[in-house]
């Protein structure tokens, strides 16, 4: 089951973040290494109503933040992208390390992508490390067009879109 996050569940929610931290760092990725994302980031996700978390029984074993409102960091290159100003953005994508590959991250994208489709968008974006080899295979898996590089403070990142008119797998 996939439903908005609330504060109860920032706990469970920071576990699956610092495990997710720990492997980033045993792959020696420097993404979310610079205690991002915090608490903080986490309640004002809760806060604005773009906290999902996915539960097995009650158990969280996933979260994503699923925003409909744009990402500023995506204008850098804006002539770039090519399904349009209104599209669903995926940010702290992370997975229960004892439940990955049981197709936990496939489902709040999928999740996120009917919710873009369901307010009439057609754009799904999303940025990762380069040394982020799951986000990037995943992004492969599901059709996603690699479009270029955007800066955030911690650094460069890999931007992606994916056209949901044109996907047959989310």
């Amino acid at each position: 089951m996939i439903r908005r996050a609330t504060y109860s569940d920032i706990d469970s929610i920071m576990g699956i973040i610092h495990g997710a931290q720990m492997s980033l760092y045993e792959l020696g990725i420097d993404q979310w290494q610079d205690n991002y994302p915090s608490r903080d980031v986490i309640m004002l996700d809760i806060e604005v109503g773009v906290g999902y978390v996915m539960c097995n029984n009650e158990r969280v074993i996933g979260y994503a933040a699923i925003v409909l409102s744009g990402e500023c960091a995506y204008e850098q290159i804006d002539n770039l992208w090519q399904t349009g100003s209104n599209y669903v953005v995926v940010h702290r994508l992370c997975v229960d390390n004892n439940t990955r590959r049981q197709g936990v991250a496939i489902e709040l994208m999928r999740y996120a992508a009917n919710m873009a489709r369901n307010e009439g968008y057609k754009g799904f974006r999303i940025d990762t490390h380069k040394g982020n080899i799951r986000m990037m295979s995943m992004m492969q898996k599901f059709g996603f067009r690699h479009v270029g590089k955007i800066m955030y403070d911690s650094g460069e990142r890999e931007a992606f879109e994916l056209d949901l008119d044109l996907s047959s797998i989310l």
